[in-house]
């Protein structure tokens, strides 16, 4: 009889454990986004590599926030507490030093009394024509002669060193997926006094150099536009 007691007395004993908020190393569920959260925290550090990349840091940021938040409404029933803060410190820490690697790069790249141009903006004015000659528009027109500073992607060729003249044009889809690009899309670089620079495969680059509204032709492209180069970043 007393075998009998003691066998039914052991299962409500069993439903009497409970986790221990306090015991960080008792064996406890872990929410998902807590891994996830670190792992998007570490390669965050590509950020610095584009704009773009510190996106990386700001999902995993809110993903371990709402990690953190799961394991808080869990009453103790859910681990991985330090984790998930690693994920939001790691996370947080390099977006914002993305952020200011490339606000600073943004503020110093732009060569002195140089003007700034937007690829994209510049290639929405077409040209017309007119008694057999190209007529350009008037914010295109007052820009040749000037020296201007404008980003692209280099339109890649047989050549990947040494190179004295390149095609730069505004997007990824044009330079290396075969695309044709317009003419309004392209500028023909080339470098004087024997300056020469290599091809940088789907990177983002910085040109300056004197704009002229005259085409040019590179290889088998033709552009509107040419830069006589003086700056390469």
């Amino acid at each position: 009889m007393s075998q009998i007691v003691s066998q039914t007395a052991e299962p409500s004993e069993a439903k009497q454990v409970q986790y221990d908020p306090a015991d960080e190393f008792a064996y406890r569920p872990v929410p998902p986004l807590a891994p996830i959260s670190l792992f998007l925290g570490i390669c965050a550090i590509s950020g610095f590599m584009g704009i773009p990349c510190l996106s990386i840091g700001a999902v995993g940021m809110i993903m371990g926030a709402i990690a953190l938040w799961q394991i808080r409404r869990s009453a103790g029933e859910m681990g991985g507490k330090v984790v998930a803060r690693l994920g939001v410190g790691l996370s947080t820490l390099l977006l914002l030093a993305g952020s200011g690697y490339h606000a600073y790069a943004y503020v110093t790249e732009l060569p002195k009394g140089y003007l700034r141009v937007n690829f994209n903006e510049l290639s929405t004015y077409k040209p017309g024509y007119a008694d057999g000659k190209v007529q350009f528009a008037p914010e295109v027109a007052a820009l040749d002669g000037k020296p201007i500073y404008i980003k692209g992607y280099m339109y890649p060729t047989r050549q990947r060193f040494g190179l004295s003249e390149f095609v730069l044009v505004k997007d990824t889809g044009q330079c290396c997926f075969g695309g044709q690009p317009q003419m309004t899309d392209m500028i023909v670089v080339k470098f004087e006094d024997g300056m020469t620079v290599n091809h940088r495969e789907q990177q983002l680059v910085g040109v300056g150099g004197v704009f002229r509204a005259v085409a040019a032709h590179s290889g088998e492209l033709t552009a509107i536009y040419t830069i006589e180069g003086t700056h390469f970043k």
